[in-house]
């Protein structure tokens, strides 16, 4: 799975006042932060702008699905000395 870079910032958004909301380039770099807040999860979500005032939102079961499947993809990699 390729997360390359974006053309438009990608923000990971917080409800909880304590956790930083972040924008990234890259939805990889994205998914990694919000796995590093997995404990609150379900108050985490990623907006992917997509035009003026649109967004495309990932949350939920589809975000802890992606910081799964990232996680795994990132240790494998280490694994073999990437």
């Amino acid at each position: 799975m390729m997360l390359t870079c974006s053309t438009n910032p990608i923000t990971v958004h917080s409800w909880f006042p304590d956790t930083a909301n972040k924008e990234f380039i890259s939805l990889q770099a994205a998914i990694e932060y919000a796995a590093e807040h997995v404990d609150e999860l379900p108050a985490i979500e990623i907006l992917i702008r997509t035009g003026a005032r649109r967004y495309v939102i990932i949350w939920g079961d589809q975000l802890a699905a992606l910081i799964t499947r990232v996680c795994v993809l990132h240790r494998g990699k280490a694994s073999q000395g990437h």
